[in-house]
């Protein structure tokens, strides 16, 4: 069964699929205009959407990471490093990318489980 939560009749926030949950790509301008920022207040904002449909970034199988420029891998890197825990790092693709708006300067999109008692 496929359940869709919180749309905004363009897409879904998240969208379960058995024990699989796909979230939109989240970005955080609001946090302000450097990639640390942003990147910092993306990963709070994944972790509160996982929360609130049964996992963790711990459960985290895959995710998307766009940025604007090649020169913001490095920081969104350091901030990515400091939040992953040891043993429960996802697959990761990094692209660079134009985003839908130029103050967007990360856009993280993340595939996770249902978190269950596997760890």
């Amino acid at each position: 069964m496929i359940q869709r939560f919180e749309s905004n009749g363009r897409y879904h926030q998240a969208i379960q699929y058995g024990n699989l949950l796909f979230l939109s790509g989240q970005t955080a301008t609001e946090a302000g205009d450097d990639i640390s920022s942003q990147s910092r207040a993306v990963l709070r904002k994944i972790e509160t959407i996982l929360k609130q449909h049964g996992s963790d970034k711990r459960h985290i199988l895959h995710a998307d990471v766009y940025l604007p420029k090649g020169d913001m891998v490095q920081p969104f890197n350091a901030v990515w490093d400091a939040w992953t825990e040891a043993g429960y790092e996802p697959t990761r693709a990094c692209i660079i990318a134009a985003l839908g708006r130029p103050q967007i300067l990360v856009e993280i999109v993340v595939v996770a489980a249902i978190a269950d008692d596997d760890g």
